[in-house]
């Protein structure tokens, strides 16, 4: 049977790490990145340009990005009706805010995270400021591993510091601890990812794929990727945000890049669908 012709333009895909804003949000920051790119109705136009069936809006851990009045229950509610808008195409993680009282911010997960829309957790460790492997998130760690919840971490440390508040090494500290814990790395560990071969994660690819092709071309990003392995690998692209793109440049990069690669179709279509909707089952 003859293979079937991959394009990344045009297979079905799911971007499994977006940003996107409410609207009066968005009128409060004009001129700011997230905001100006942040729209629902606009961001579903690229959906239908691109083939993007569904994608997961992911919260920054700082209620000022995403409400006007600062509260995480307010982030929950803008979420919940920008998801709402999209007619089943958009889905949300569940935020949370370490400023709170640790009970306070559990309760509010109990609350939201049998809501349809929201498929899990996302810790933003740089945003924090805090570690990742540091006991207030041990606790949500626990949470989510007892309620088979999947949690969605943020790893793009510095270079230079081996333990930074994301690095892969403190990543490590919370699997060993948590053994069935369901973990997504967003951004792969940067460009620390070799320390992350070998542990039972799903990695999505935001952001950080036309940084590792702008330092070592094709041939050996291709080679990063699969040493991670196809049943690992998830699609997603973190717009509008990126290092070296700007926002209207992201989907056409990430595709015109992965073109250039020797994936399969049956590898694309895990890849850009399976593999996240597996790790999200509950």
């Amino acid at each position: 049977m003859e293979e079937k012709r991959l394009d990344w333009f045009t297979i079905p895909k799911i971007d499994a790490h977006i940003h996107l804003m409410p609207q009066d949000v968005i009128e409060a920051n004009i001129g700011e990145k997230f905001a100006d790119y942040g729209d629902v109705s606009e961001y579903i136009k690229l959906m239908d340009k691109y083939n993007i069936t569904t994608a997961f809006i992911m919260p920054f851990n700082d209620p000022y990005m995403l409400s006007m009045d600062f509260t995480l229950e307010s982030v929950h509610s803008n979420l919940y009706n920008m998801c709402n808008m999209s007619n089943g195409r958009l889905y949300s993680f569940a935020d949370i805010d370490i400023r709170k009282n640790l009970d306070k911010n559990i309760s509010e997960l109990n609350k939201i995270i049998n809501k349809t829309m929201f498929l899990g957790i996302k810790i933003h460790p740089t945003n924090t400021g805090y570690p990742i492997d540091g006991e207030y998130y041990d606790k949500i760690f626990k949470w989510a591993s007892d309620n088979n919840v999947l949690v969605e971490i943020h790893s793009y440390p510095r270079t230079h510091i081996n333990d930074d508040v994301c690095s892969p090494s403190r990543i490590k500290n919370v699997i060993k601890k948590y053994s069935n814990l369901k973990v997504s790395i967003a951004h792969m560990g940067g460009f620390q990812y070799e320390q992350l071969y070998d542990i039972n994660a799903c990695f999505n690819i935001s952001a950080i794929l036309p940084d590792y092709v702008n330092e070592y071309g094709i041939k050996k990003t291709n080679n990063i990727l699969r040493e991670f392995g196809i049943e690992k690998l998830v699609f997603a692209t973190d717009y509008p945000d990126s290092r070296s793109l700007k926002p209207d440049e992201i989907y056409n990069k990430y595709f015109d890049i992965l073109n250039k690669m020797d994936f399969t179709y049956e590898e694309a279509e895990k890849i850009c669908r399976y593999n996240i909707m597996n790790m999200i089952k509950r």
